[in-house]
């Protein structure tokens, strides 16, 4: 499985997938930030060019590391049926099961590190860029404190996407399933649950633990001068994201081991 993971690797990093789409994400930021600051310095009255206000919009919207987990699969997967990548690897002795971890390992390191590369650009530009009052302490650190501790909280579950996105690809192959397979596990069902819960509490109870809902319904929106709120910055709270993310991993990579032993790579 290490020389398998080690040719994983040197394909990721040979190949320009990973970086035009950490690229592509991280200008996509920044830009943000560019537009936030063009508007509070030559639009009188707009008073949303502040560091604060930026840092918000991506803390009010944590699901989209788990979008850019699964962007991360099925960029990097997409080929790999269609070239023989797989079934050359099979034939090549190696254990399926194995070739399933190693591939999510890798991936998942891949999905980390673009990430943290992401961030680096979007806070760096935020805070040369945009507004904020560094005689206020809380003004300056507490934005950052609520995005880094969000994205640190995230990162089970993001880990669980790149798993369940892996698994998809073992049953279906085919991408434009794989992504109505993801929407529908990630999205979907979490909404009809929570739906489903205004009416019947056990529903209620299980959609409170399906990450798509708690960091839609957990994470306050509304910050106050001095003070903002999110489901992470509660010891129990971390720890539901903590939880969750680990269930997701446990589930997915049975579904995706049940897949490697159930399908042919074709």
């Amino acid at each position: 499985m290490a020389n398998y993971m080690k040719s994983e690797c040197y394909r990721i990093l040979h190949e320009k997938t990973i970086y035009l789409l950490t690229l592509t994400m991280a200008s996509l930021l920044v830009l943000m930030n560019v537009v936030l600051y063009l508007f509070s310095a030559y639009a009188p009255g707009f008073y949303y060019g502040t560091l604060r206000f930026s840092f918000i919009m991506l803390i009010s919207d944590m699901e989209v590391f788990y979008i850019g987990a699964f962007l991360v699969v099925m960029l990097l997967s997409s080929d790999e049926y269609k070239n023989g990548v797989l079934k050359n690897a099979v034939a090549g002795g190696i254990n399926r099961v194995h070739m399933f971890i190693g591939k999510c390992i890798v991936y998942g390191i891949t999905a980390m590190v673009s990430a943290a590369l992401i961030l680096a650009a979007f806070i760096s530009t935020a805070y040369l860029l945009l507004e904020t009052d560094f005689s206020i302490p809380l003004e300056s650190t507490l934005p950052l404190k609520v995005l880094l501790l969000g994205a640190a909280a995230n990162v089970p579950f993001s880990l669980a996407t790149v798993v369940l996105t892996m698994a998809l690809y073992n049953i279906f192959q085919k991408d434009a399933q794989v992504g109505i397979g993801c929407a529908v596990i990630m999205y979907l069902i979490p909404t009809a649950f929570r739906l489903l819960g205004f009416q019947i509490p056990i529903c209620a109870r299980i959609a409170a633990w399906m990450p798509w809902n708690f960091v839609k319904t957990e994470v306050s929106a509304a910050f106050s001068i001095i003070q903002m709120d999110a489901l992470w910055m509660h010891p129990e709270g971390f720890l539901k994201e903590m939880i969750a993310g680990a269930v997701g991993i446990v589930l997915f990579g049975a579904l995706g081991i049940w897949g490697f032993r159930k399908k042919d790579i074709a």
